[in-house]
């Protein structure tokens, strides 16, 4: 198993906790839910930022290498973005309309 593996499944199991136990209880509108999104950002940056921080190691993302904060990062709202669209279809989030 790759380090960026071990990236995508910490990130996997923050959205889990995330989306399927806090958010249902705590999240009913679109200001919350961002905000505690970012909290959920926060901890996997800071979990792979404990591990990484002073290393030079590289993740390999698609055609490109990054370093661990813009791989978590990037990896993180990619796999965010379709629970979220779940999570508001589910739960018939009001959008605010332009």
């Amino acid at each position: 198993m790759g380090i960026e593996f071990n990236v995508i499944i910490l990130n996997m199991i923050v959205l889990s906790i995330a989306y399927g136990l806090i958010y249902p209880y705590c999240a009913n509108t679109l200001k919350k839910i961002s905000l505690q999104d970012a909290i959920a950002a926060s901890v996997s940056l800071s979990v792979v930022g404990s591990v990484f921080y002073h290393s030079d190691a590289r993740f390999s993302f698609i055609f490109t290498d990054m370093n661990w904060f813009w791989f978590t990062l990037v990896t993180f709202i990619a796999l965010e973005v379709p629970l979220f669209i779940w999570y508001a279809k589910r739960y018939h989030l009001p959008f605010p309309s332009r």
